[in-house]
Parts: C-alpha cells; structure tokens; sequence
C-alpha cells in the first residue's frame, strides 16, 4: 500500500509524525503538500505505533481513490489497453485534451484515451499483469 504514488506530481508520499499543541499526529504527505487528515496516535498507553501508519496509509489510499484514473498515472507507469496484449509504458500524457503518449516494448507510440485503457497499473499490480 504504501507505493501509492501522489495523483498530482506522481511522486511516493512519507509517512510523518509531530507535535501539535502537545498532541503527537501523523498522516501521509507528500513533498507537492497534498496530504491525508491528521490522525492523533499514541494517545492511549496501548497505542500501537505501527497500526497507526498502516490506518494513515488507509486513508491515503482513500484520498487518492477520488482523483479519476487518468490523473492516477504518470510516466514510467505500465497498463493495458482494450483489445491490446500488450502493456504499454506511459511516456506522457495531455491533461487539456485528456490524451495518454504510451510506447512498446519495441519503441512504437500510440495516443489513448482513459476509455481505451482496459487495465491501470495498480490493477496491473494487483492482477499480476498476467490476464
């Protein structure tokens, strides 16, 4: 869960703790500022650090589930598109006119849509890739 890159600059957000008013919080940030809610942790004497980051991951995985898809990916990322067995490399993409720049493996191009596209790279991740 916790390679679940940022929908707005495509980089790997951190986990983080500090100190407001005396309370101890953490929640996920990445360096662009799009961050989760703060969560106060540690309060209680059985608090469970670990638990803690892995309720923050949660909600980061929650936050980034509301941008639609097309603004999920980035360069570098891998998916399918309909009718195609091929994964494709995302080389860049238009956000004014909603166009995916991918290429093969043997360096072809081609312009997608986020309606061509059957598999997303974190439905990739989770399938294998292999369907």
């Amino acid at each position: 869960m916790k390679n679940i890159k940022c929908p707005l600059c495509g980089k790997t957000p951190k986990f983080v703790t500090k100190d407001i008013d005396e309370i101890e919080v953490c929640q996920i940030l990445c360096e662009c500022g799009l961050a989760t809610e703060v969560n106060e942790y540690w309060l209680l004497p059985k608090g469970d650090p670990e638990e803690d980051e892995l309720r923050a991951w949660k909600n980061w995985k929650k936050l980034v589930s509301k941008f639609p898809p097309f603004l999920r990916v980035h360069q570098g990322d891998n998916l399918k598109l309909d009718f195609n067995d091929d994964i494709l490399t995302v080389i860049g993409k238009d956000t004014d006119r909603c166009k995916i720049y991918l290429e093969d493996c043997k360096g072809n191009t081609e312009i997608a849509t986020p309606d061509d596209v059957d598999q997303w790279p974190w439905e990739l991740d989770q399938k294998g890739g292999n369907e």
